[in-house]
């Protein structure tokens, strides 16, 4: 498996080691200041969608536009980060996606009514992250040795977790300030920061057998994803899990917070959810089991439950520390699975077995929350929440049954 340049070096004595390696402080400062500026993006261009429009549709078009482009791309966005140079590929992504935010925010500073245009933008965006997404994971390994893996990824998610929550929590208020368009703005130019952190990442190339064509680099892709039962069994069932969640709390959760919990109460819990994410990158540090894989399954079980939390839980106080506790363990989850997946695919095809990851835990979602009001109006709010959560647990745990998910690390790479 290919590593990265001299300039990484073993570096042992503390969690905090890899920060040391300057080839992944470059890498981990582009991903935190875009992260903080998709928190931006996230309230600030719904905003000036509705300033601009005043129109719901309008902002469901450009979101879904997004969407959908970045869906449609990632497995041409994995091929690609495993075939092209790393790093001008990683740099001209960030600049894209920059310029189209920087489209956005001209168009609404100027009242120019074009959702057509604003939507081409959002696809445009979506695209590059299509490219950016896999290829920010698979340089993990090109910039640490195997044996800093599990700290550089925890730091690198700790530093991305953190700046999203930030980036939301200051959007709203940014906003009422100085408008919906300098913030959008703001996004765009935190994309440029970006690109200049990751300009100076250098990384080795990496080793190549003969040249394929594209379409066959996607198909080695696809037997690399799917000869390794661990790792095609967890994306599955983060498939049915992810469906049922997205339906449930993205659609139905507001709804039943409106009748039931409070508004206010419904944004700490989403909060809350957010915040342990954060703190399980500190949990994290310190957990490394010997049967990472099955640990890993364990912790994300609670995700699963989530729906079934929010309509069994009718104390806030008790619901907020809940899902507290399940980001904690959802974010451990994360981090040992990202860590196995960089250990055990080689690097050369680690993008895009990331992208069919990634893909796979998406691709359901728009299911899930097209399905969810009409499950809600069939055999009420409560139990929809209720069967989310059983579906979502079911499916995760059902991940322990397969061997290769509770062998010990040393053993359970192998398709």
């Amino acid at each position: 498996m290919t590593r990265a340049p001299e300039d990484r070096g073993r570096v042992r004595g503390s969690s905090l080691a890899p920060l040391r390696l300057p080839v992944f402080r470059r890498l981990v400062l582009g991903a935190t200041i875009s992260r903080f500026g998709n928190g931006l993006a996230t309230v600030a261009l719904a905003f000036a969608m509705l300033d601009l429009t005043h129109s719901v549709a309008a902002l469901g078009l450009v979101v879904a536009a997004r969407s959908v482009a970045n869906v449609a791309l990632l497995l041409v966005g994995g091929a690609l980060a495993d075939r092209l140079p790393r790093r001008p590929l990683l740099v001209g992504s960030a600049l894209v996606s920059g310029a189209a935010q920087l489209a956005v925010a001209a168009v609404v500073a100027a009242h120019l009514d074009l959702v057509p245009l604003v939507a081409g933008l959002a696809a445009l965006n979506g695209a590059a992250a299509a490219v950016g997404q896999p290829l920010t994971t698979a340089l993990v390994p090109q910039t640490l040795t195997e044996d800093l893996l599990h700290e550089g990824n925890t730091l690198s998610r700790i530093g991305t977790n953190t700046a999203s929550l930030l980036g939301t929590a200051v959007a709203g208020a940014a906003v009422a300030v100085i408008g919906s368009a300098p913030v959008v703005a703001v996004d765009g130019l935190t994309f440029v920061a970006a690109a200049i952190a990751w300009s100076g990442l250098h990384v080795a190339p990496l080793a190549r057998g003969e040249r394929t064509s594209f379409f066959a680099d996607i198909a080695a892709g696809w037997h690399a994803f799917r000869t390794r039962r661990w790792l095609w069994a967890v994306v599955l069932a983060f498939t049915v899990a992810n469906a049922a969640y997205a339906g449930a709390v993205n659609v139905l959760g507001p709804v039943y917070a409106d009748r039931v919990l409070g508004r206010a109460v419904w944004g700490l819990a989403l909060a809350a959810i957010t915040g342990g994410f954060v703190l399980g990158g500190l949990v994290a540090l310190r957990v490394r089991p010997r049967r990472p894989l099955a640990v890993a399954v364990c912790c994300a079980v609670p995700f699963g439950a989530v729906p079934a939390v929010v309509a069994l839980v009718g104390v806030p106080a008790v619901l907020i520390v809940t899902l507290l506790a399940i980001g904690v363990a959802t974010e451990v989850f994360e981090v040992l699975w990202q860590t196995e997946q960089q250990r055990r695919v080689p690097a050369e095809l680690l993008a895009r077995v990331t992208s069919y990851d990634m893909l796979g835990s998406f691709l359901a979602i728009p299911v899930g929350q097209a399905l969810a009001a009409p499950v809600a109006a069939l055999i009420g709010l409560r139990p929809a929440l209720l069967w989310a959560g059983a579906i979502g647990v079911v499916a995760l745990a059902a991940c322990l049954l397969v061997r290769d998910v509770r062998l010990p690390a040393s053993t359970s790479g192998r398709p």
